[in-house]
């Protein structure tokens, strides 16, 4: 039902905003040569403004006389989507393309069957946008691989990647979506500086991410190494690590058998009876969890599983009660309970990485049983403790195999969106 609110929302605010460009519902498509008297923004509120230019993706509104009869609209050499029901005969409502012109001709190109008109109008290319990377932990004098919008890189005025400690990397390859930048010595933690010469953009993203790391693998143990669970997975490794020790995770998996706990889980309960969440859990939407991971042998069958847990769920101190609190993992076989599941392999069948990745999962998306059903997430209260295991399908079959995985910085941040 929400659903279906929230679209009948849109289309009722598509219509006011179509009527607000509009200067009248004039319908005719059999008008003659189209002419443009000026464009202006798709908002009501500033409707009476006019517009000699706009950003890759704005939404504007194009006025003139027989504009009904346009087929096709281009801003510069880039095809904009033209939606029929955004079209009457004195106006257009479009989004500027966001691929960015192999030429800057600053003309909208509207086409007709057997006419057109050309319009001056400046396409502006925003500031590069930094939307991921490959691996966020990266050694100095290795390639860092970034991912985004707008990495406009010309002879004249090459793109620029400046890491916190204002260091700047050796530019190596670049596209509009991606860069391959070495890691200069300095670099420090925090978030990356990319320019071109349209400005620069700065990372929600942190490199060498510190922030909230939950798991290190390294220090977190502070009541000496009982890791507050039943479980420590396969050990600890650092060779080939990235920031000390890393989790080890290795064995057997089949569709058919459980896998084993002293192979595939790894448990952090709560500490104390009242421990509290381990981030502002009532604002999921704003957080996500990540973690770097090295899937070293061919994986083909089941889920990685990434579990939140409260203490009224398990906790475990043995100073704090005697019996040591309440050692209770019954959550993590509940078909109820919710989790997250990383299932890279049920495409192709099967997934190995090539090194290091940054894996990242949205905490709303902590909303599946083992079985891969929606069942909702868990209310606050439910993320004081965190369990990482290998098994049961997640809802997709595979075939048996026998991976080895390191894991390493377990955190929880704010969305790099």
């Amino acid at each position: 039902m929400n659903k279906y609110i929230y679209s009948t929302l849109l289309m009722a605010l598509a219509m006011l905003i179509f009527n607000a460009c509009s200067d009248d519902n004039n319908d005719n498509k059999n008008g003659g040569t189209p002419s443009v008297r000026y464009v202006r923004p798709c908002d009501a509120a500033v409707a009476d403004s006019l517009l000699a230019s706009a950003y890759l993706g704005d939404r504007i509104a194009i006025i003139g006389e027989n504009l009904g009869a346009v087929r096709a609209i281009y801003f510069n050499d880039q095809k904009a989507k033209l939606n029929p029901s955004f079209v009457t005969d004195n106006a257009i409502i479009v989004s500027i393309p966001s691929g960015i012109p192999s030429e800057k001709q600053d003309l909208i190109k509207l086409y007709t069957k057997s006419d057109s008109c050309y319009y001056t109008f400046e396409t502006k290319v925003p500031v590069p946008s930094v939307k991921s990377m490959t691996c966020e932990y990266v050694a100095e004098g290795d390639i860092a691989y970034i991912q985004g919008l707008y990495f406009v890189s010309e002879q004249e005025n090459p793109i620029k990647v400046t890491f916190s400690g204002n260091v700047e990397g050796e530019l190596i390859s670049c596209d509009v979506n991606n860069i391959a930048v070495k890691v200069p010595a300095g670099a420090q933690s925090g978030p990356l500086k990319v320019t071109s010469v349209y400005g620069t953009g700065e990372s929600a993203l942190h490199f060498r991410d510190e922030r909230n790391i939950i798991l290190d693998f390294d220090t977190k143990y502070p009541d000496g190494g009982w890791h507050h669970g039943w479980h420590g997975a396969s050990g600890v490794g650092t060779d080939g690590g990235i920031n000390g020790q890393y989790l080890v995770m290795a064995g057997d998996i089949s569709d058919e058998a459980e896998t084993s706990d002293s192979d595939y889980c790894y448990d952090v309960w709560s500490y104390y009876s009242n421990s509290p969440d381990v981030f502002d859990s009532g604002n999921l939407d704003a957080y996500e969890l990540k973690m770097e991971v090295n899937v070293l042998d061919s994986w083909s069958s089941a889920a990685l599983q990434v579990i939140f847990s409260g203490p009224g769920d398990a906790w475990m101190n043995w100073q704090e009660t005697s019996d040591g609190g309440n050692p209770n993992e019954g959550f993590k076989w509940s078909e109820s309970y919710p989790r997250a599941l990383w299932i890279p392999w049920k495409d192709a069948g099967s997934y190995k990485t090539n090194g290091w990745i940054t894996v990242t999962i949205p905490m709303n998306e902590f909303k599946y049983n083992d079985a891969g059903t929606a069942i909702g997430v868990n209310a606050s209260g439910h993320y004081s403790g965190i369990t990482l295991f290998v098994g049961k399908s997640g809802g997709v079959s595979g075939t048996a195999c026998s991976p080895t995985f390191h894991i390493d910085n377990v955190r929880v941040v704010k969305n790099s969106k």
